[in-house]
């Protein structure tokens, strides 16, 4: 039996119709309708699916900007200040409080500095080219011993370094005409750390002390202290002091809270949310001029349900509020008309200066590095984070939708396949149609070349007679 493509090359002989062409259109004709009507869908859910990319985007914005304010030191800032900084250094940390104090250095700490008699030269033999052994004692305590394996002045400074023992060498060149090599040992600060250090038997002493150790001596608010160290970080919390130089007067020190860092924080939250919104807006806006994504979630009820429970993080009273401000409208946060975020910059300023505590606790619950799995109140920015931690993990929301609709693609191409199969039968159904077709109006037109031959024959036959 003929195939339909060889029968179809054979058409068009009898009837002067191109037979191929016509059976090719109306098989085209049937099923074009629904392929257009399969590829539409298919576009329609793939720019679904975008969108579900662009609000994916806007969350996770919005989450990071939630995630400035979700722990008490995101709130934690304070600004130093004092009236000699060359004379006394300070740095912050979270745990810092405001406060106002008044220090006065008397004497810094030091570290013994002991220097050794002198050499001829960087590799003279201190013992008969021998190895030995130095002994050391700090603050009179049990002696520690250093093995000098090269004795040579050389060998007794790599020596010391190495053994790690809190003190340290030098081999300096003090110009001195027959005994230019001096080593010079420097231990820690404190007078606690004050050492003696011995070799027996051999060329080598330290008998010249040239600073003794010695405790930093000063006063904070006229309280006499002292601290083994030049670098305090136990007086103050939160803080630690350089002490640079002694001085003749008393330094005030300052500890001022900084807010802009937080404003500037609260800010990127209105501007987060604000983002999300117009994301939100034109996904569901079919007049959207926007290109990419524009109108692409009309009517997709995930618009509302997002809007409404990010709203929700914004104007719910927060679940660890304080007695003055309990929600983010008492930090000045509020929609407008338009349903834009909007900040009154007074008013957070008035919080802040009047009630900081709850604004942070409103916030954050005032605790630090929360799980995103915690069930216990976190505040307005904490709850937010778990919250949207939850509709952007790869089971959430965000990625439910993507999968669904990721399916339902799936489901069209199947649907196309279809089409093209049932295609193949309509068109061959068609062949097998036009070639019955073409093999009847052959057969007439050799019935018509017949008839007309033999018609053509007896007009002859007459007209000879």
């Amino acid at each position: 039996m003929a195939t339909s493509t060889n029968i179809v090359n054979t058409l068009g002989a009898g009837s002067g119709i191109d037979i191929k062409t016509l059976a090719q259109n109306l098989a085209d004709a049937e099923i074009a309708p629904r392929k257009d009507a399969i590829n539409a869908k298919i576009s329609k859910t793939e720019a679904k699916i975008s969108g579900y990319g662009y609000i994916k985007t806007a969350l996770a914005d919005l989450k990071a900007a939630f995630a400035q304010l979700d722990d008490a030191s995101d709130f934690a800032s304070i600004k130093p200040s004092n009236t000699q900084p060359s004379a006394l250094g300070v740095t912050t940390t979270s745990t810092a409080q405001t406060g106002s104090y008044s220090i006065e250095v008397s004497q810094l700490a030091r570290a013994q500095r002991s220097a050794s008699n002198g050499f001829a030269a960087r590799d003279t033999p201190l013992n008969g080219g021998s190895a030995f052994t130095l002994n050391l004692s700090v603050n009179g305590g049990s002696a520690q011993n250093i093995t000098v394996s090269t004795d040579t002045p050389a060998g007794v400074v790599s020596a010391i370094n190495g053994a790690n023992l809190g003190i340290q060498a030098q081999l300096l060149q003090t110009g001195d005409a027959l005994a230019p090599y001096t080593i010079v040992v420097t231990g820690e600060t404190g007078a606690s750390k004050s050492f003696s250090l011995t070799a027996s038997g051999n060329q080598l002493s330290f008998g010249t002390t040239l600073q003794t150790a010695a405790n930093a001596q000063f006063s904070v608010n006229g309280l006499s202290m002292t601290r083994s160290s030049n670098q305090v970080s136990d007086l103050i919390d939160g803080v630690t002091l350089d002490l640079y130089t002694t001085t003749s007067t008393p330094t005030r020190l300052d500890l001022n809270r900084e807010t802009t860092s937080i404003k500037d924080k609260i800010k990127g939250l209105v501007t987060a949310y604000n983002d999300l919104e117009i994301t939100l807006n034109e996904l569901g806006n079919a007049k959207s001029t926007i290109k990419d994504g524009g109108g692409s979630l009309v009517g997709d009820s995930i618009l509302q349900s997002i809007r409404t429970q990010v709203r929700a993080y914004l104007t719910n009273t927060s679940s660890t509020p304080g007695s003055t401000i309990t929600a983010a409208r008492d930090a000045g946060l509020s929609f407008d008309r338009n349903g834009q975020l909007t900040l009154d910059e007074a008013k957070l300023d008035k919080a802040l200066q009047n009630n900081f505590d709850e604004v942070v606790k409103t916030f954050s619950a005032g605790t630090n590095s929360k799980s995103i799995y915690s069930t216990a109140p976190s505040g307005i920015a904490g709850d937010a984070v778990i919250k949207l931690d939850q509709m952007l993990r790869s089971s959430g929301l965000i990625a439910n939708q993507t999968d669904s609709a990721n399916k339902k693609i799936d489901t069209y191409k199947a649907d196309l396949t279809k089409l093209d199969e049932r295609l193949s039968r309509i068109l061959e159904r068609y062949t097998r149609q036009f070639s019955v077709m073409e093999s009847i109006v052959g057969s007439n037109n050799s019935l018509k070349t017949s008839l007309k031959s033999s018609f053509d024959g007896m007009m002859a036959s007459y007209t000879n007679k």
